[in-house]
């Protein structure tokens, strides 16, 4: 009864608005009695009129059993129903965390497996393109020494013919016997060579194939979704049937074998070329026609494929970097002494301009303007020395690049790679990266030691930074002494070598040969010429 009484006196006060203590029917009068009748609260007004001969007590009277209730209610609910509900809480937030757990170990399955397919993907484009360009090299050989052959064969004849007249206006008698007797009139042409050729067949099953390699995703959809889907729903969801373009695949059989690496197995082993002992070398880049160009910072040195000196040029300031023009094939300098960029013209450098800030690094691009890396920023510079666009400062004056060091451009999409070493005497974190812009200088990437794995460790130094033929980045780093290769998105290929020797500058050569230096001093510095592409 008693427990009755405290429910509707509860819905009475709910309704009774702000004097919860007043009869609605005696104005003014307390509620200190209650009918247990009608169950309701009422004055003593009401007692006598219209709760009159109902069971009335004191609202007091009631007070001792409803407060044991309540506290029985309260003991009832914190002990049991509050326990129990933590206790689902708690296995429900286990479940759920499970289950993303579960779906986010599968969605990163499912992603390591596409990665994987685009690096060998990448790979296969790459030892493909490097077959095609091998075979575009060697018909250029033979078509080029033909030419040279012929345009020789026609001097020669120009020579020839120009001396019979010569003879027969002014030679003697013995001059025109003798130049007679000596005619060769069969004249015998050069051979014109067999030249090699390639064509490529896409594989139209590759929609097939790229599903087969990638896996098959199985889904048991919970009773909700199978009765919200119907019962033909299947139970297993295949990958995306779209095709890819035409043209991402060959008809080139490769190993299926699923146990090796597929890095090994599609990217050739390195192959050392030849290496030797040099003269300090502080910087290097390609020459054009072979070898390469390199400085000990002092001078400019030719050096052909076996080591040897060709040409040495001297400069008029300390040379801090060195660059190669992809059009006029000139060389390119700079100096953080007076802040000049030079340019090697009639056998000598010539300043060309000066820089607001110390130049620690250039580029020549292919449109024939100087990217020039200094103190916090990459500007570039037309040829007499105009600034124009440079890359940007982040908010909280966070320079997009802290300490360029070395720079380079892919001579696919132009792409700007350059190596920060994030210095702290420059406001930097040290924290290198190899940081990659477009051609209008607006970052599209970072790799950096977050992103880098190389197989035995993760830890990145970058110290030189350089693209091959292909728009693939050599880098080479101090972390693990090694070279990396990476594709020109930023995905890491693998670790090309290794030597107990920092390496310390890279380039690769207009034959696709990469050339390393490493060691730091000219007591230990060793020049490694690699071949890394099948050719």
């Amino acid at each position: 009864m008693a427990e009755k009484a405290i429910s509707f006196y509860k819905g009475q006060i709910a309704v009774r608005g702000q004097d919860q203590t007043k009869c609605v029917h005696h104005k003014g009068e307390s509620l200190d009695w209650f009918c247990e009748t009608c169950y309701d609260v009422i004055c003593a007004k009401c007692v006598s009129t219209s709760h009159k001969g109902h069971d009335n007590i004191l609202l007091s009277e009631a007070t001792p059993d409803n407060k044991r209730k309540i506290k029985s209610f309260i003991y009832e609910t914190e002990q049991k129903e509050l326990v129990e509900i933590q206790l689902k809480i708690s296995s429900t937030q286990h479940s759920l965390d499970e289950h993303l757990n579960h779906f986010k170990s599968v969605a990163e399955e499912v992603k390591m497996q596409g990665e994987k397919l685009k690096e060998d993907i990448d790979v296969l484009i790459a030892e493909t393109l490097a077959q095609v360009k091998h075979l575009e090299v060697e018909n250029t050989k033979l078509l080029t020494s033909y030419k040279n052959e012929l345009e020789k064969k026609l001097a020669d004849l120009k020579e020839q013919l120009k001396h019979c007249k010569e003879t027969l206006q002014t030679g003697t008698d013995i001059q025109v016997f003798d130049l007679s007797k000596g005619l060769q009139t069969n004249i015998i042409l050069p051979e014109k060579p067999k030249l090699g050729s390639g064509d490529f067949t896409p594989n139209n099953r590759r929609n097939t194939i790229l599903k087969e390699a990638f896996g098959k995703l199985s889904l048991r959809p919970s009773e909700q979704s199978q009765s919200s889907t119907g019962p033909d729903q299947s139970d297993e969801t295949p990958v995306d049937d779209n095709p890819l373009p035409s043209g991402h695949q060959q008809s080139v059989k490769r190993s299926t074998d699923t146990d090796k690496d597929p890095e090994k197995a599609l990217l050739p082993q390195i192959k050392i070329i030849s290496e030797w002992s040099p003269d300090m070398i502080t910087k290097i880049c390609p020459k054009h026609g072979g070898g390469v160009w390199t400085s000990d910072g002092y001078k400019g040195i030719h050096l052909n494929s076996q080591g040897e000196i060709q040409q040495e040029i001297k400069s008029p300031v300390y040379i801090s970097y060195i660059t190669l023009s992809p059009t006029t094939h000139n060389l390119w300098a700079c100096s953080t002494s007076d802040k000049s960029v030079l340019e090697l013209t009639s056998g000598k450098l010539t300043r060309r301009f000066k820089t607001k800030d110390k130049p620690r690094c250039l580029c020549i691009t292919r449109d024939e303007h100087i990217l020039v890396g200094t103190k916090h920023k990459i500007t570039e510079y037309t040829p007499e020395g105009n600034p124009g666009i440079g890359t940007k400062t982040y908010l909280l004056k966070k320079p997009m690049v802290c300490s360029p060091q070395s720079i380079s451009q892919c001579p696919i999409n132009d792409n700007v790679a350059v190596v920060d070493s994030d210095l702290t005497d420059d406001g930097g974190q040290d924290n290198p990266a190899v940081i990659v812009l477009d051609r209008k200088l607006k970052e599209i990437y970072r790799y950096k030691e977050s992103q880098h794995y190389s197989g035995s460790t993760s830890l990145l130094f970058p110290y030189d930074v350089t693209y091959d033929s292909l728009g693939f980045l050599v880098i080479a780093d101090f972390a693990n002494r090694g070279i990396h290769l990476l594709s020109g998105d930023g995905q890491y290929l693998r670790q090309l070598y290794t030597d107990i020797d920092l390496p310390f500058v890279v380039c690769v050569d207009t034959e696709g040969v990469l050339w390393a230096v490493f060691g730091l001093s000219n007591t230990n510095q060793k020049v490694k010429r690699l071949q890394y592409t099948s050719v």
